[in-house]
């Protein structure tokens, strides 16, 4: 069995896995995604051939790329995000421009008591800023909690998709299913049933299981692409 020729994306080092059957990558690297005529969406070059040159290369970059439906660069991204958010977090002491608020505030009433507009304007212009602080630390932290929300969607969506794949049947698996299906018939028939009678029971039961081994296979393979 030829072994899968993807590479991860992280590492860089090749798949370990066996490829799937016509194809020369696993299914856990598109092995069993349907290709040309077999897609849904085929369409005969009905959008590559009007795209622009720029876009035609990004376009032929994406059908051809094993790893198409998978989300870990996608998960990656938004765990790189967040970090970066949380990081701004430790750097932004909002107790600290509530304090300068505060102060800003006081200075305000001294000056407006004092009669003093040119001090006023400036305990304004020192309210402003810090209030401008509070928004940013408000709308950061409504940015973080989006991003979480993602993350935990983008998971779950790769979760899904990898327990997807390890429950289909690749052509190999349905051949094996059916040989050990095989094996256990024959050992009950001729266990129970006299010489003659356990020639014609195997036979008609052999004959029956090779029509389903082959549509099986068959369909696994369409599966495959």
């Amino acid at each position: 069995m030829p072994q899968c020729t993807a590479k991860s994306k992280q590492s860089q080092e090749r798949c370990k896995k066996d490829a799937c059957v016509g194809r020369n990558v696993c299914h856990m690297h598109g092995g069993k995604t349907r290709q040309g005529v077999a897609t849904t969406n085929y369409r005969h070059g009905k959008y590559s051939k009007f795209l622009p040159l720029n876009l035609a290369a990004d376009y032929q970059r994406a059908r051809d790329d094993p790893d198409l439906h998978s989300l870990a660069d996608e998960i990656a991204l938004s765990d790189a995000r967040l970090c970066a958010l949380l990081r701004r977090v430790e750097s932004n002491d909002l107790g600290a421009a509530w304090t300068h608020l505060d102060a800003a505030y006081q200075a305000f009433q001294q000056r407006r008591a004092a009669g003093d507009v040119a001090g006023m304007g400036r305990a304004l212009a020192a309210m402003e800023q810090q209030i401008g602080r509070g928004k940013e630390d408000y709308l950061l932290w409504r940015e973080i909690s989006e991003q979480v929300k993602l993350l935990g969607t983008l998971r779950l969506q790769e979760h899904k998709r990898l327990v997807d794949l390890e429950s289909m049947m690749t052509a190999q698996q349905a051949q094996l299913f059916f040989g050990l299906i095989q094996q256990a018939v024959h050992k009950a028939v001729t266990m129970y049933a006299d010489a003659d009678s356990a020639r014609r029971i195997l036979a008609a039961i052999q004959a029956d299981l090779v029509r389903l081994a082959g549509r099986a296979v068959d369909d696994a393979r369409v599966l495959a692409g």
